[in-house]
Parts: C-alpha cells; sequence; structure tokens
C-alpha cells in the first residue's frame, strides 16, 4: 500500500497534466469559459437572496441570513456530490486509458476529486463577496465575518483527504458492481438531509434524531465549514481531531480495498 502511495509522488506530472484536461474538456466551447465557475455560483446567491429576502419576508418570515447560511453548505455539498460522481465512474469511463498505459489507477478518482475541488475553490471568492455584503446588512440580519475564514483552508484539504477515501472507495466497487451510479444518486439524495446542510446540528431538538444526524460522518465536517463561513467561529481543537481521524479513516479505508481490487481492473473495465 505504501509502495503504491509512493507512486502516486512519481506520476504526478501525469496527475496535473489529467486535472488540467478535465478542466480544460468542461469549458472546451464555451464562450465564456472558467468564468462559468464564477458565474455559477453567483447565480445561484442572488435566487437564494431573493427568495429568502423577498418572497419569504413578504410573508413575515424573517429568514434573511438564510440565503447566506444555506449557501454555505451547498458550496461544499456541491463539491462532493459532484467529485464522488465522478470518481466513482472513473474507472470505467477511462478504461481504454488503463488498458494502454502503465499507470496507478487511483489517479483517475483523485483527479475527480482534484477537478471538483478546483471548481469550488473558483466559487469561493462569490462566497466571501456574499459574506462581505451579509456583514453590511444587505441580506437583512448582519453577520459576522472575521480571520476565522481562514479556516476554509484545513478545511478544504481535509474534505479533499475525505472525498479522496471515498471516490477510491466507490470506483473500486463500480468496476464490479455497474449499478453503484445509479445507487449512489439515491445515496446522494438521502445523504443531503441527513448532513446538516439546510440546518444546523443544534436545531435538531429531538435527542434521537440528532445522535443518529452525528454518526454521519459529513455531519462534523459540515458543521465546520458553516462555523467557519457563515458563523466566524473558532473551531475547537477537540473538533479538529474529529475531522482530522475522520478523513483519514475515510482514506485509508478507502485505498485498503481500491489497492485489494487492483488487478482486476484492466480486464473489468
Amino acid at each position: 500500500m505504501l509502495k503504491n502511495l509512493a507512486g502516486l509522488w512519481r506520476h504526478r506530472a501525469l496527475f496535473y497534466v489529467l486535472v488540467a484536461r478535465e478542466l480544460k474538456a468542461r469549458y472546451r466551447g464555451s464562450v465564456l469559459g472558467y468564468f462559468w465557475s464564477l458565474l455559477n455560483p453567483l447565480l445561484m446567491l442572488a435566487v437564494y437572496a431573493f427568495v429568502f429576502a423577498v418572497i419569504f419576508q413578504a410573508r413575515g418570515a424573517s429568514t434573511s441570513p438564510y440565503a447566506l447560511f444555506l449557501f454555505s453548505g451547498l458550496l461544499p455539498w456541491n463539491w462532493l456530490s459532484s467529485a464522488l460522481t465522478d470518481a466513482a465512474s472513473s474507472l470505467t469511463t477511462h478504461g481504454a486509458l488503463l488498458r494502454k498505459i502503465l499507470f496507478p489507477a487511483e489517479v483517475l478518482p483523485l483527479v475527480a476529486v482534484v477537478a471538483q475541488g478546483v471548481h469550488f475553490v473558483f466559487a469561493l471568492p462569490v462566497l466571501l463577496a456574499g459574506l462581505v455584503l451579509g456583514s453590511l446588512g444587505v441580506f437583512g440580519t448582519s453577520v459576522p465575518i472575521g480571520w476565522p475564514l481562514v479556516q476554509a483552508v484545513p478545511l478544504l484539504a481535509l474534505e479533499g483527504v475525505f472525498l479522496s477515501g471515498v471516490g477510491l472507495f466507490l470506483a473500486a466497487l463500480t468496476v464490479h458492481f455497474r449499478d453503484m451510479k445509479d445507487l449512489l444518486a439515491t445515496a446522494l439524495s438521502l445523504w443531503f438531509f441527513a448532513t446538516p446542510i439546510l440546518y444546523a446540528l443544534s436545531d435538531v431538538k429531538q435527542e434521537r434524531v440528532r445522535a443518529l444526524l452525528v454518526l454521519n460522518p459529513a455531519a462534523p465536517l459540515f458543521d465546520a465549514w458553516r462555523d467557519a463561513l457563515f458563523y466566524s467561529r473558532w473551531i475547537e481543537p477537540s473538533r479538529w481531531g474529529v475531522l482530522f481521524a475522520i478523513a483519514g479513516v475515510a482514506f485509508l479505508a478507502g485505498y485498503a480495498l481500491f489497492d485489494r481490487l487492483r488487478d482486476s481492473y484492466p480486464e473489468a473495465v
């Protein structure tokens, strides 16, 4: 396992080339190109702001900051869902490449995670602009903004490690069980509602329900994103320990399964 991990570093040039190819392929033939990475989240934020600041307020609901609350959870979720969807099908999609060229197969799901992570990074300035406007009270009740935003850097790395592990796990399974694509779509829909995106864990009053939601490995990560971005709070050291543990276990477990089934990939795809 360690030998194969070292092989990833030796093939880093191939990794960079494939990530660049993924990014270019997405916008090939597009007039706006990479600007779509900013325009899509910008339109999303504008829609949320209109719905919650105008429509809901007209009904007497004071939910204006909820647009930013929701947006700060949806951006990392979009990375999760798109990265896992692409990573799961990465080996079957590039089966011809696996049969013709000798390189570590794990490069392909990791490229999917990193490429979608780049789109996430491109969208962060839109969220930052929204938070600045929110601190000025543009969305209604003022929201705090400060140095806790720098926690986005380690959170970005931790989510990347977590998604890499889950992506490797799904890629290995999808090669042998093609139904995984449909199962994953359903699982992501259920996972979305079990993850604190539309709500905060502290909002769940039923203790049994909250205890079940905490078992979701993504729950601590998204709670941390919300604290760092929306609430502008410093995350406690104990919570960082939990996040490191979840990301590490996810990566090691995913890579262990991927490595175990490695020899079957060229024939199965």
